[in-house]
């Protein structure tokens, strides 16, 4: 069950880097051109990539709430988790290194460990796409 977890863990990485690749491209196609204003371009991809995250923690933590039903692969060392806790979990996990007052057992631990890996690649990527866009948008306000 632990490659299960691994495959599964990696999976769901796989498909969130996917549709944040596709998104980051959408994103760059939909918001303004740092010509036209550079503060418009700033902010309209800060709050894109703010809404990004948000549906990419949403839809693990509902992938998480599936996997929960899973025989064998483990769940809350406690009490059974609500929708907010799933998407407190998920969220911690995504943007830090996934400490929370929840504690899980069995391999459902493996999967959100990766869950925590991906997120902390994707943020690093928003980032760097974020500091592009603040990059080119500034140096085209300094040239006019």
């Amino acid at each position: 069950m632990t490659l299960a977890a691994i495959a599964v863990g990696v999976g769901l990485v796989a498909l969130v880097g996917l549709v944040h690749h596709y998104a980051l491209y959408f994103l760059g196609r939909a918001a303004p051109r740092p010509d036209f204003s550079a503060t418009l371009a700033i902010q309209s991809t800060f709050i894109g990539l703010l809404l990004l995250h948000v549906a990419e923690i949403l839809a693990l933590a509902a992938a998480n709430r599936w996997l929960l039903g899973w025989e064998g692969l483990g769940g809350p060392a406690s009490a059974p988790l609500s929708w907010a806790d799933l998407i407190y979990l998920t969220g911690v996990n995504f943007t830090t290194l996934g400490y929370t007052q929840i504690e899980l057992a069995g391999n459902i631990r493996i999967v959100t460990m990766l869950q925590s890996l991906g997120g902390f690649m994707i943020l690093t990527w928003s980032a760097t796409y974020l500091f592009t866009v603040c990059q080119k948008s500034w140096q085209r306000a300094e040239n006019e």
